[in-house]
């Protein structure tokens, strides 16, 4: 670590794009979409202000789909549009889930973990059990649990006040650019993933490293 630099005392994870696929992005949405028939175009102009609301925790998944499939009659259920949904979740970097797992065993005195995540709550109910995540982090700073989205600057100040950290003692980790510039403009460091070696080589040059685990 740089002389002078504050140590790293909380690293914060996106999910999405770091840990796991996406969970309900342009992606999932089209192979979702297509899956059963529908127009992809129609269903876009219907998502955006439903999928604000569902990922703020304002609305549930019913009233979601109602908005954007099920304001017509269709020939499927909407537990099965939403299994589908729940289906196109995968681990997208196991190594980092397994570095999160060896920084974990450091205890939280050495490194305090968050994740930060814009996402639904039934699909994060899904997520989080199915893909092993419970125990990874001190706490679950997610869209639908706190009604905040990234980038908002709110959204980086919650995870400061929950952590009890200076900006200069964390890092985030996202791999959406335009996330990682509003934290940085708190004083937060940012480090946008590209591969999984990649953060560990970026966190390991801020002092944050997993070695010491057993």
């Amino acid at each position: 670590m740089t002389a002078g630099r504050a140590k790293i005392r909380a690293t914060f994870w996106d999910c999405g794009g770091v840990l796991l696929t996406n969970g309900w992005d342009e992606h999932a949405r089209k192979r979702v979409v297509e899956h059963f028939g529908l127009n992809f175009d129609e269903f876009e102009q219907r998502h955006p202000k439903a999928n604000d609301l569902w990922e703020r925790g304002k609305i549930d998944i019913h009233e979601y789909l109602q908005e954007t499939v099920f304001y017509v009659p269709r020939a499927f259920s909407e537990d099965e549009f939403f299994s589908k949904m729940r289906d196109v979740s995968q681990v997208l970097y196991p190594a980092t889930i397994e570095f999160l797992r060896k920084l974990r065993a450091q205890g939280t005195q050495e490194n305090s973990t968050y994740m930060l995540s814009n996402e639904s709550r039934e699909l994060m109910e899904y997520r989080i059990p199915t893909f092993g995540l419970e125990g990874l982090f001190d706490a679950y700073l997610v869209s639908a649990y706190i009604g905040l989205r990234k980038p908002e600057a709110a959204f980086f100040q919650c995870a400061l006040d929950l952590s009890q950290r200076r900006p200069e003692e964390c890092v985030f980790i996202d791999d959406r650019e335009e996330n990682l510039e509003d934290a940085r403009k708190l004083g937060i460091h940012g480090i946008r993933m590209t591969s999984p070696e990649q953060v560990i080589a970026e966190l390991r040059r801020l002092g944050v490293t997993a070695d010491r685990a057993a």
